[in-house]
């Protein structure tokens, strides 16, 4: 006959324990309930994370979050996602007034830089994170942009130099066509003399005049055929400059926003690493408020 130990080691019996850890998950889900219908976000999120909310809104250490409890409300991000998203985006529509959100599928959130032409789609929103989740290309291309104003230098500006000189190399082969006409014209009658010259026993000096004259000539029709092209690819690149020089504008606005907001990219980079902290004090603030005009 199987014997089953209902204890554990000698200590509490196996039917304590399950109980307690049946209890301590009802009263968990209890806290989260009465938390949403007391529309308590700042509590909501201090159950989400006891350990961050512990160190960095209560700022005392905390033992690991209990995973086994907090893992019970897994499939229900997406919705504690939206329910939590409306005091955050009021939140984040002063704290960053050039962001914009659009809520693509229940809980996510993509966040755009303006409300101008054009404007980019620079990443998401975590909302149960409390964080900017930035598309790392666009927010390298915006710390660039910042680096290089420094210096008086704009984003694009070295590649608009570059497509314009070969612009103007480009409508040089066009506009000496009649020149280039003149010198073969002028090279073929020097290699017909040389040609001349040309016997069985044609001097090493007459081959080398031959030679670089032909030399010329495959250098002038190359010419030719880059000029047959330049039309297409001047328009080519005037359509590239003028999409770096958008591209110039828009990170132009997106540089002023953060800087009439936050004075500096590195204030702005500073408020993003704290906005976790600074939002949940924001709804501390905002909870003690309410006590105090009741």
């Amino acid at each position: 006959m199987l014997m089953i130990s209902e204890t554990t080691n000698g200590a509490q019996p196996i039917s304590q324990i399950i109980n307690q850890s049946i209890e301590q998950k009802v009263n968990y889900l209890q806290e989260l309930k009465q938390a949403v219908a007391n529309h308590a976000d700042q509590a909501i999120y201090a159950l989400l994370d006891q350990k961050r909310y512990a160190a960095e809104i209560m700022h005392r250490e905390e033992k690991a979050n209990d995973t086994g409890v907090m893992t019970l409300v897994d499939d229900l991000t997406a919705q504690l996602s939206n329910y939590l998203s409306t005091k955050l985006i009021n939140y984040l529509s002063q704290a960053y007034p050039f962001f914009y959100y659009e809520e693509y599928q229940l809980g996510h959130y993509r966040i755009y830089f303006g409300n101008w032409w054009d404007r980019r789609q620079f990443g998401e929103l975590d909302v149960l994170n409390i964080r900017f989740v930035f598309d790392q290309s666009e927010y390298a291309k915006l710390a660039k942009s910042f680096e290089l104003a420094q210096a008086g230098q704009r984003y694009n500006g070295q590649r608009i130099e570059e497509l314009s000189k070969e612009n103007d190399r480009l409508q040089a082969l066009i506009d000496s066509a009649d020149k280039r006409d003149a010198k073969k014209e002028e090279l073929q009658a020097e290699l017909k003399e040389a040609s001349a010259r040309n016997g069985l026993f044609e001097s090493s000096k007459n081959r080398e005049t031959r030679e670089a004259i032909v030399a010329k000539l495959s250098e002038l029709e190359n010419q030719d055929e880059e000029a047959r092209t330049a039309t297409g690819k001047i328009k080519a690149n005037n359509q590239q400059v003028l999409e770096l020089s958008k591209e110039n504008t828009i990170l132009s606005y997106e540089r002023k926003s953060i800087v009439d907001t936050f004075g500096s990219f590195e204030d702005f980079e500073l408020a993003n690493r704290k906005l976790y902290a600074s939002y949940l004090q924001s709804l501390v603030a905002d909870g003690k408020q309410v006590e105090a005009d009741d």
